[in-house]
């Protein structure tokens, strides 16, 4: 990020544009009211929306509000758990087998460094242990989250802000409205998001070992992933959707991760159909899911809506 564009984005966080978001209005197609959109940057914090009075008015013509799952239900929440729970269970290795009956000798000293470095313990402490009878993908899923989680506790954005973060606080909001509350995502979409893939056994340990051998480059692209979520957060305080859409890394996403938005925005769609049919209603997703020819945006359109990104007057 250049120096003017930080400067611009700085400005932006401190004064916001009344029109900060990407929100976007869907009518046509025989909507007696027109029905919104707002794709969030997941990291933003809620107090953003006080300074969005354009995101405030479309919220008020509206009687419904979908999310992609409702984190502030707390039985929804308790199922989600217990689901993952589950999922782990069905992970072990077969037979009793351990990770270490998988790995050679010089495979388990390179994953036990990692591990080391990554969790501060040896493979052999209790709490890996633990996770000795797990299928590699569990180790690599792990392994991975530590690195993304360290990376933005040191390369992300740093707020002072207390408020809950965007997605949540747009629920909050809902409901205290009174308004009626819908989920996009079923419960195995929201497993599928885990990232839980169903590999082989041999394919399995082929990725733990590529992530292990290549470590530092696998910071060095949650760097990357880290520093792009920064400038889509700039654009989003710009209003400016047509930069944000155009990025090389959302573009990478769109084409290596069909579970992640193609294949959820599909069973999207009919559920959003049928909610504007039945109330105006505003969603809130993660603004990956209005981008491309499989993105939201494009299927309402072809779908016979009009959608426009709204702007302050």
């Amino acid at each position: 990020m250049n120096k003017k564009v930080l400067i611009t984005a700085l400005l932006a966080f401190t004064a916001f544009a009344a029109n900060a978001q990407f929100l976007f209005r869907i009518s046509g197609n025989g909507l007696e009211k027109p029905s919104y959109m707002l794709g969030t940057i997941h990291t933003l914090h809620g107090s953003v929306l006080d300074y969005a009075p354009e995101y405030t008015k479309a919220e008020a013509q509206c009687r419904q509000f979908y999310t992609e799952y409702d984190i502030t239900d707390p039985q929804r929440m308790k199922e989600l758990n217990n689901a993952i729970e589950q999922t782990k269970a069905s992970l072990t290795l077969p037979d009793g087998k351990t990770i270490l009956d998988l790995l050679s000798k010089e495979q388990t000293e390179l994953v036990d460094v990692r591990v080391k470095e990554v969790f501060g313990q040896n493979l052999s402490d209790q709490k890996m242990v633990s996770l000795w009878n797990f299928q590699p993908s569990v180790f690599t899923y792990f392994i991975n989250n530590r690195i993304r989680s360290e990376v933005m506790k040191k390369h992300g954005p740093k707020s002072n802000s207390k408020s809950a973060l965007i997605d949540e606080a747009c629920i909050l909001r809902a409901k205290l409205h009174g308004m009626e509350i819908g989920q996009l995502d079923e419960l195995e979409d929201q497993l599928k998001v885990l990232d839980f893939r169903s590999q082989s056994i041999d394919e399995q340990l082929d990725s733990l070992m590529a992530l292990v051998s290549h470590y530092d480059q696998r910071v060095e692209s949650a760097v990357k992933e880290v520093e792009a979520l920064k400038q889509s957060t700039v654009y989003w305080c710009l209003t400016d959707y047509k930069s944000f859409s155009a990025m090389d890394y959302w573009q990478t996403i769109i084409k290596s991760n069909p579970l992640m938005l193609k294949e959820r925005n599909e069973k999207w769609l009919p559920k959003m159909l049928s909610a504007m049919k039945k109330a105006p209603t505003m969603f809130a997703f993660g603004a990956g899911h209005l981008l491309g020819d499989d993105g939201i945006i494009k299927l309402l359109r072809n779908a016979g809506y009009r959608v426009e990104q709204v702007k302050s007057q």
